[in-house]
């Protein structure tokens, strides 16, 4: 299991519903493979879990950059235990 920093707490980052990644796709999976995030789709709507950081408005920025978003489109979830 990987080490988080300590402060940090899992968040996950769901996308628009029917948001679709196209040439972000490859960039959002690199960033997920090497921070260790789950990418998953769950019907037509695609969340990214395990994105460990200190804040909300930290996830949402790593994930909207990583997927060619604006901050406002997309939605996280915090104190998911697991």
């Amino acid at each position: 299991m990987a080490k988080h920093p300590e402060g940090s707490e899992p968040f996950d980052v769901t996308l628009p519903e029917g948001f679709e990644l196209g040439m972000h796709r490859s960039e959002l999976e690199a960033a997920a493979k090497q921070a260790g995030w789950i990418v998953e789709r769950d019907g037509a709507t695609i969340v990214v879990r395990d994105v460990w950081t200190d804040n909300e408005d930290h996830a949402a920025w790593l994930v909207a950059t990583k997927a060619g978003l604006p901050l406002e489109k997309v939605t996280v979830w915090a104190g998911r235990v697991g």
